[in-house]
């Protein structure tokens, strides 16, 4: 394989040294200023990835962000949008945006998922300049870095970016900020990085941590030291689960943790395509290793994802089963590839510039071909919703228009009752009903996230969850004798469900009915 122009010294001295001397090779060019790339790129992952603010996790953290702003919002279920916000200080970093700024949420939120792409792209560049000598593999590490902006990571149920805002939006980049500073060996810029990741999303920061370590030990040559931590870290999986293995399971967090939308929690129950998207990165990275020359920072980021991934698959394959115990599930321990992928990015951007140097005309049509296919991935991945949601534009969705009616038109008191699962309907695209609608409902599937990582929830989330499973095919006595014990005022049914009950809102997916008189 022809060479990467890899940096060959890990100091930010001597890589600023390495691109001043490429530059002198053309002497009429001006360096790029840093920050152009990720501004003329922000715009084009916002066009090809689509902006979705009350979706998926941004569900839950923008009603987390909500609550802040009106703690007499979900006067039911306040402890589940409330859950991320003793982990994070990311809601109230938002919340305090709005109050200072004096605009509202939804501008806030765009605000804040552009600056998260352009610190993401900026990070990605920051990486690649540390290893890569020629401009062009720069450029196309940001590139690949946008392309790939919404990649699945496997079967984790991440992407490498969100296409909306959520604590990973900003601890990704200042995870990748924080090894570009410890391939610097600027240890106490590390420290501060990670630190700051670590107050927005400790559990994605800590993988980071564990990152940094392990390069900071191959980086140093000591890579026996790095294979024992691993090997520690994996017997340390072994002890726990050993002692945990007779402790009683809760049989709601049990349930919490099966349904199906979880199945990312226990590598057993992956499809073998998800397992590929572990394997195959791995195997790349071996054979990148046979590429690269010794002492390179490039083969010491090769080897640390290596390390942690395969560390990563054997706790999850061995101590994380189905069947229990779940000591370990809220750990999601195979989430830390999401930082495998994010370095691979990088990483493989030095290899498109190489196919870039021999064929320019190959380089543009991969490059370009996989833009093409997550453009037109979008629309399918997200059925009937705006490309980008801009806030005040009419939403094409109907859930979407549903929630909107009930933000105007029900009290702030309501409690909602509506099939738990639908939220993970097609149709829905998982948009999140307390973030847009703003009022409180019984827990659903959706709230079974908070519960794997917040097992003290489970009893309540079973208790509502469970009573209105067969809410669409109760009686109106059924509903009123059910759900109204345990707060429910409202109930969402879709059209074709038998009631009486007086439903001022309908559209084609959903009626919107009152229980109480």
């Amino acid at each position: 394989m022809p060479a990467v122009h890899v940096l060959n010294p890990p100091t930010m001295q001597q890589a600023s040294s390495a691109r001043r001397g490429d530059l002198a090779r053309n002497p009429g060019r001006e360096p790029v200023p840093t920050f152009l790339g990720p501004i003329l790129l922000t715009p084009l992952v916002l066009f090809v990835h689509g902006y979705h603010p009350f979706a998926g996790d941004a569900g839950l953290y923008v009603a987390g962000v909500r609550h802040i702003l009106d703690p007499s919002l979900y006067p039911l279920n306040a402890a589940f949008p409330a859950a991320f916000t003793r982990l994070s200080l990311f809601p109230w970093a938002l919340a305090a945006v709005v109050r200072v700024a004096h605009q509202r949420l939804s501008w806030v939120l765009l605000a804040a998922h552009l600056g998260s792409v352009f610190l993401f792209l900026l990070a990605c560049r920051a990486l690649a300049a540390r290893l890569f000598v020629r401009a062009s593999a720069t450029w196309c590490a940001m590139l690949l870095a946008a392309a790939c902006f919404t990649l699945p990571v496997a079967g984790t149920a991440l992407f490498v970016m969100d296409p909306y805002v959520t604590a990973r939006s900003f601890s990704t980049p200042l995870s990748l900020l924080g090894i570009v500073a410890c391939v610097d060996r600027a240890w106490l810029r590390t420290v501060l990085l990670l630190s700051a990741a670590a107050l927005i999303h400790p559990l994605m920061a800590g993988y980071a941590v564990v990152f940094a370590i392990l390069y900071a030990l191959i980086a140093s040559g000591r890579t026996r030291m790095a294979m024992i931590l691993c090997f520690t870290m994996v017997a340390l999986g072994g002890i726990v689960f050993a002692l945990a293995h007779r402790a009683p399971i809760s049989p709601a967090y049990r349930e919490a943790v099966s349904l199906p939308a979880r199945t990312f929690l226990f590598l057993a129950r992956w499809h073998w395509y998800e397992v590929c998207g572990l394997v195959a990165p791995l195997l790349l990275l071996a054979l990148a290793l046979g590429w690269t020359g010794s002492g390179r920072p490039v083969r010491a980021l090769c080897l640390t994802c290596l390390l942690l991934g395969v560390t990563s698959i054997f706790v999850a394959g061995l101590f994380v089963p189905p069947g229990g115990p779940y000591v370990l599930v809220p750990f999601q321990v195979l989430r830390s590839f999401h930082l495998v992928y994010a370095v691979g990015l990088v990483l493989c951007g030095g290899i498109l510039a190489v196919v870039m140097a021999r064929s320019r005309f190959v380089g543009i049509t991969l490059l370009t071909a996989l833009l093409a296919g997550l453009f037109a991935a979008e629309p399918v991945a997200w059925r009937g919703c705006n490309r980008i949601e801009w806030p005040d534009a009419s939403p094409e969705n109907p859930y979407q228009q549903a929630f909107l009616w009930i933000r105007d038109h029900t009290p702030r008191s309501a409690i909602f009752a509506f099939n738990p699962r639908l939220v993970y309907l097609h149709e829905e695209d998982e948009q999140g009903f307390r973030a847009m609608a703003g009022r409180d409902h019984l827990a659903d599937d959706k709230d079974a996230g908070i519960v794997t990582v917040q097992p003290g929830l489970a009893d309540r989330w079973a208790q509502q969850r469970n009573a209105e499973l067969e809410v669409d095919r109760m009686t109106d006595a059924q509903r009123r004798a059910l759900l109204a014990p345990l707060g429910a005022t409202w109930v969402l049914l879709p059209p074709d469900a038998e009631t009486d009950l007086s439903c001022p809102y309908w559209n084609a997916v959903v009626r919107v009915c009152r229980m109480s008189p």
